[in-house]
Formats: structure tokens, sequence, C-alpha cells
């Protein structure tokens, strides 16, 4: 691609020496590979760069080359020029502990983004972040190494839903091929990510469905990992990704929720929809965001308060359906 604003990040890309890269809080797999992608392109061309993540499904990802390079905070003493801000919708959204430092980059996919940064690239019409990225690198210096390449086809693997998502398109496909050209081993990758799921989290997957709830005759199913479930079962490491994905799956279901209770009256909720309610709407209705067929929100209060307030909202969406 030479849009003008690739052209413009390329060139911060080499006129710069020092980067900081983030993403937002509840990592996933586009956030990760996409900074990690990023991370080994700027480092083979030698620059300073610190890649910032946390979270408790970090460690799902511990086979990405370069994994060991992550750090939870800002290095000591660490001075960026540059702040790479990706998959990350808003401000508020950086990982917690954060700051951006120098020139500020947003480079995002969600349509609610609030264009927060100094440059912001925001293409509502790509499947992942790590889409972008590799529009922008692969044209920037020089073929993609392979680190760059496996990290860049696990971001885009993981956002487009093994490329069964609404916004999976050519140019997804094309980006793939490309990189798995560059060195990426699709079935590798695949297996690493899909089929290497910790014990506990296949627990905790049987125990969200077998106490799945459905309302609305059927359009909404709703479950939740309890305080006690993550107690008894490995804590919030454990917890199994894809699980509101797999709800959305069941027969008859617009909408699915999966609610995740963090303590002291805390929790978050995920979002799910086959697209007829815009689950991006919703969430921020709640004071979240995200895209029409996958969205979130956090909450503090009242757990059991919040939880039904969440529920009401969706169940009105629903119910507007009708109205159709």
């Amino acid at each position: 691609m030479s849009l003008p604003i690739i052209q413009k990040i390329r060139h911060v890309l080499h006129t710069h020496k020092a980067f900081l890269i983030c993403g937002h809080e509840d990592l996933d797999g586009d956030c990760i590979g996409s900074e990690l992608g990023l991370f080994h392109w700027l480092h083979r061309r030698g620059k300073t760069v610190a890649v910032v993540a946390g979270g408790p499904t970090i460690a799902n990802y511990t086979f990405l080359p370069g994994y060991d390079q992550i750090q939870s905070r800002v290095p000591d003493g660490f001075s960026a020029e540059v702040t790479f801000c990706l998959d990350t919708g808003s401000a508020a959204r950086i990982l917690p502990g954060v700051r951006p430092q120098g020139l500020v980059i947003n480079i995002d996919h969600h349509a609610g983004n609030t264009n927060f940064g100094a440059i912001n690239w925001v293409d509502v019409d790509a499947s992942a972040v790590g889409e972008m990225l590799f529009d922008l690198l692969s044209g920037a210096d020089g073929p993609l190494d392979p680190e760059t390449a496996t990290c860049l086809y696990l971001a885009i693997l993981t956002d487009s839903g093994c490329f069964r998502y609404s916004k999976t398109s050519a140019r997804t496909f094309e980006a793939a091929a490309a990189l798995v050209r560059a060195g990426a081993n699709a079935h590798d990758i695949a297996e690493q990510y899909y089929e290497n799921v910790h014990p506990n989290a296949v627990r905790m997957t049987g125990e969200v469905f077998s106490n799945l709830h459905f309302e609305c005759d059927g359009r909404l199913v709703w479950g939740e990992i309890s305080l006690d479930m993550y107690e008894r079962l490995g804590g919030p490491e454990c917890q199994p990704e894809q699980l509101a994905s797999q709800m959305r799956g069941i027969r008859g279901v617009e909408v699915a929720v999966l609610f995740h209770q963090m303590g002291n009256g805390a929790g978050r909720a995920s979002f799910r929809s086959r697209g007829r309610v815009d689950a991006s709407v919703l969430a921020k209705e709640l004071g979240g965001g995200g895209h029409r067929s996958a969205a979130g929100c956090r909450f503090s209060g009242d757990y059991a308060v919040h939880r039904e307030r969440v529920l009401e909202a969706v169940r009105r969406h629903i119910h507007a359906l009708e109205a159709r």
C-alpha cells in the first residue's frame, strides 16, 4: 500500500531511534502479535525498543519469538522518541501504568477509536492490526524476517477468527500468504495457540457451559466465570480464550455474553454478536468498546447489580430487532 499515512509512519520508523511499543489491557493475540512483530522489525534495524504488555492471558503466547523481551512496565530510565499504541481504542485503554512518551502513533481497527495520537491510522476494514502492520512493514525496508512474520500471522489468525469473521477479505488472505512465504509456519502457529490449552481452562469451560442461561427465546446466551471458579482452577491465568465466541456459535443465538467476576465488586463482560446487534454500540453504552461482532466493557461496585444492568441492555438491543 502507498497511503499517505503509511508513508508518514514509515518516515518516522526510519528517522527515529528509540521506540516504546504498548497495547491495551485484557491482552489478545492481535495485540501481542502486533507488538512483537513491530519489535522484531525495529530491533533488526538497530533501533532501541521496549515492548510492554501484561495481563493474565500473556502466558498463552510463550511460543512467540521475542516473548522473553516483553516487560511488564516501562524500564526505569527508558526514554522513547516515539510510542506506538497498537490495537487500542482510546488512551484510557492503554495498559495500566504505561504512559506514552514522545510522538504517539495510534494504529488501530476499532470503529470507536478516539484518535488520541499525534498520528492516527485507524482502518475499520482491516481484520486485525497485524494486517495493517503487514501493509506498513512489508514495503518499508526489504523482506520481512521469519520472526516478524510469525508474530503478525498470529495476530491476523486470532483476530480474524481463523479467517471466519466478517472483516476477513482478500487482503487478509494475501497478507497471510505473504507472511507464510516470509517464514511463518501456519501449522505450528495454529497448533501452539489452539491446541495447547491448559487443563484447568478446559475444566473452566466445562463449568461455564454446564451453567449457561438462555433468554429472549434463545437469542441471548450468557455465562460467567466466578471468583470461586478462578480460585479453584488456577486463577485468571487459566481462563479460556475464545469461550465467548464458542457461545455465540450456539444455534439461534444472536448475542453471547461472558462475565468475569474480578473481586471487590468489579467485573467485565465480553460480548459476541452475529452482527445484527452491534456489539460496539452496546459496549459503548456501558463504558466499553470494540467491534460490531466482538466488544466488551468493565464495571465496578456491586457485581450482581452491574451484571443485571448489562443483561438488561443486551435484552433491549435484542428486542429492538423485532421492530426492524
